[in-house]
């Protein structure tokens, strides 16, 4: 397909006719077009928002610039910049790509946008993309038809290809563009996973061309565009042949091709259907004429595009965006700039804690009993920062930096001038309680506290206190670094500032926080303790551990229960299944076996033997062929239980608690539990979360099958009133 000259330009006019004249005009203030000297410099600003987004408009206007420059003889060469200071551009209107999930869009559609990169890269003059802030999907694609790549090395610079993530494929040439400019392994490595990579880390896979520092990008930019021109410089988009060596050999692309699918079935076991229709698209086309594989591109992302996957997919992506937009109260309040926090208890987590204000940039005083104690979570934090520094994620003078902003003490010392104190000592209420009370009379009056408890009341923890409005709950999850969920806890006596003040910290930290009303086990672990518990009573019936994980990893779990109960620890587990029951009584009852499992030491990962026996450091995994004798698990099943039964057992008691937490509004709706669940637990994604697969199987029918299970299994498959209510009406957790 010619996307040049009058039949591609008529065809584009009518396009251009289907939108309201104010998204063009909106098109038209966001991008612009500038001169300086021989270069045309394309700026995009988009008009009243923080992001650029390739819209349909936005594309089209941005083609009739490059119209005006291709008639424009004084214009040289072109260079693309953004003048938002952290995005480049963010990649496609995602609104747009719910028309094509709804059937509103076609192929047709597709391949008329695809043209435009198509025009550009077309065009007889160099054109130069500069990079800085996010660069993602359509953007990277945009990059992708230019002839140069600049980008900073600003750590907030980040170019990536992240359509799979959203249930879909690149739909703009990034299957075909970036193969040929990189090679198959790495072009591969960041479609197929949608990783980003820093400015660095781009220069050096070849993804662009020259590193510049933020403040000379657009200086030094325009005036690479501008020696290009004059030189009529057209680059040819080759990879580097050091970095193919694998697919020169005879052979070797197939090789490439077999040990990516592989790869991809092993982690997603199936579940993710936009990975292995990347994978074959570049398959069916590497080497092969543009035109035809961007019509194979355009063919595969309108197929996925409607699957069910992508639909939930993005569903979650908008329940991220949902939290951005949040302030965690309901009316506006002022709240105090972080610039200096107190961590109490240097263990694993708070050493965690710590690492997390640190890397942004956070002075952190880190206190406990002991200078053994300080050096050990100094020591951790080190340990992340030293993984980070080895996966070339962070400098040697980053790693340097952010330690110096983290000192210790077994004092007071330094608390008074504190915005901010995070307490992450052992989950003791008592202790807890004295450490919040010598606290208020060492900080400042305005200082918050916030407590990383994950089952405790913060009603309870506070009662001692003057100002009990000040404390609020911020509860991490483990590892801090990797675990991207807060749940902000508010008790009755918790102020909006100080709520609204956890909740925007917890973004500024990277992290998505869901605010919820104290309450045993909060959300996410109360969800999460009937799901451990019920593990244990299915291994109490004779089912094979490995298979309960093997069928939950299918379902699309990140890790399966049994394995789940080894990484929390199986005595964490133990002390928090008996808060649960000793606050929501027998539906909570833990198996009595897990006392036993305790009394033998069976602690999980951290002592090497739990559920599964670890060896080389808890790298290696095995079953241990004496737990089933040890815990008087019969040899042979009563009942035959099937994979399906593993899952709704395991499934429907959360959502039965989820229900629950509704009904006492724990949180306000079924995408508060959905986020938690999601970014706390990895809930399958691609199931949309634990209340948007309810819906998909429908509330009158699990009501039913655990009425049946109930007959059998016990009091704790008693469908809830809310469930029941929602069976009964027709409803569901989501308004249609």
């Amino acid at each position: 397909m010619e996307p040049t000259k009058e039949a591609f330009r008529e065809e584009v006019t009518r396009f251009r006719s289907t939108f309201k004249p104010e998204a063009i005009d909106t098109a038209a203030k966001s991008i612009t077009l500038e001169k300086r000297g021989n270069v045309g410099v394309i700026v995009f600003d988009q008009y009243q928002e923080k992001a650029n987004k390739l819209s349909s408009p936005n594309l089209l206007r941005f083609y009739e610039l490059l119209t005006q420059i291709e008639a424009d003889r004084q214009i040289e060469a072109i260079v693309l910049i953004s003048r938002k200071p952290t995005i480049f551009i963010a990649g496609a209107d995602i609104g747009e790509i719910q028309r094509f999930t709804a059937g509103e869009a076609d192929v047709n559609t597709l391949m008329k946008l695809q043209s435009v990169f198509t025009y550009l890269e077309r065009l007889p003059i160099p054109s130069v993309a500069a990079i800085h802030g996010a660069c993602m999907g359509g953007g990277t694609e945009l990059t992708l038809a230019c002839d140069y790549r600049m980008a900073t090395d600003a750590p907030e610079t980040k170019i990536a290809l992240p359509e799979v993530m959203l249930g879909v494929i690149p739909g703009w040439g990034g299957t075909q563009r970036m193969p040929k400019l990189l090679g198959l392994e790495k072009s591969l490595d960041l479609i197929l996973t949608g990783r980003s990579v820093d400015g660095r880390r781009a220069r050096k896979m070849g993804l662009v061309d020259k590193v510049a520092p933020r403040e000379w990008l657009e200086e030094k930019a325009v005036a690479w565009a501008s020696e290009l021109g004059r030189a009529k410089s057209k680059a040819k988009k080759e990879a580097d042949p050091k970095g193919r060596l694998l697919e020169m050999v005879p052979g070797g692309k197939w090789v490439i091709f077999d040990q990516a699918r592989k790869k991809l079935l092993e982690k997603t076991k199936g579940n993710y259907p936009a990975p292995l229709a990347a994978l074959e698209v570049i398959r069916k086309t590497y080497g092969g004429p543009l035109d035809a594989g961007l019509k194979v591109e355009a063919e595969a992302f309108a197929e996925l595009v409607r699957t069910p996957e992508a639909k939930n997919l993005i569903g979650v992506y908008y329940l991220n965006e949902r939290v951005k937009k949040e302030k965690g109260v309901a009316k506006p309040v002022e709240t105090p700039e972080i610039r200096r926090v107190g961590v109490l208890g240097a263990g694993v987590m708070g050493g965690g804690i710590a690492q997390l204000f640190a890397q942004k940039g956070i002075s952190v005083r880190l206190k406990d009993v002991s200078w053994d104690a300080i050096a050990k979570g100094t020591a951790a934090a080190y340990r992340v920062f030293k993984k980070q520094l080895e996966r070339r994620k962070i400098q040697p003078f980053e790693l340097a930096n952010a330690m110096e902003r983290v000192s210790g003490t077994t004092t007071y010392s330094g608390f008074a001038s504190l915005d901010l104190v995070v307490e992450a000592v052992v989950e003791d209420l008592e202790i807890k309680r004295k450490v919040f009370a010598d606290l208020e009379s060492k900080c400042g009056p305005e200082t918050v506290f916030a407590t990383n408890t994950s089952s405790l009341s913060l009603a309870q923890m506070g009662s001692g206190l003057k100002d009990p409005a000040r404390l609020v709950g911020m509860h991490f999850f483990n590892p801090v670094d990797k675990m991207p969920l807060i749940e902000v806890i508010r008790s009755k006596a918790t102020s909006d500032r100080s709520v609204a003040t956890v909740f925007s910290l917890s973004k500024k930290l990277g992290k998505t926080p869901i605010v919820v009303k104290d309450s045993p086990g909060f959300l996410v672990n109360r969800i999460l303790a009937p799901y451990l518990n019920e593990t244990v009573y299915l291994i109490m019936e004779g089912v094979p551990v490995a298979r309960i994980d093997s069928v939950m990893e299918k379902f699309g779990m990140p890790m399966g229960p049994c394995a789940l109960l080894d990484e929390v620890g199986l005595d964490v587990a133990a002390k928090v299944s008996k808060v649960l029951y000793g606050a929501f009584g027998d539906r909570m009852k833990p198996p009595a076996v897990m006392d036993l499992i305790v009394a033998e030491k069976r602690f999980g990962k951290k002592t090497g033997k739990g559920i599964y026996i670890y060896s080389e450091g808890g790298k290696k995994r095995e079953e241990d062929p004496t737990l089933g004798a040890k815990l008087g698990v019969p040899s042979a099943p009563a009942t035959a239980v099937s994979d399906d039964d593993i899952v709704k057992r395991l499934v429907y008691v959360m959502i039965n608690e989820a229900a629950r937490c509704l009904e006492e509004e724990v949180v306000r709706e079924a995408a508060d539990v959905d986020v938690g669940m999601i970014f706390g637990t990895g809930f399958a994604p691609f199931r949309g979360g634990l209340l948007r697969h309810a819906d998909t199987v429908g509330p009158e029918t699990i009501v039913g099958e655990m009425e049946l299970y109930s007959r059998t299994l016990g009091a704790r498959f008693q469908p809830c009133t809310f469930l029941q209510g929602l069976a009964v009406g027709g409803k569901k957790f989501y308004p249609a």
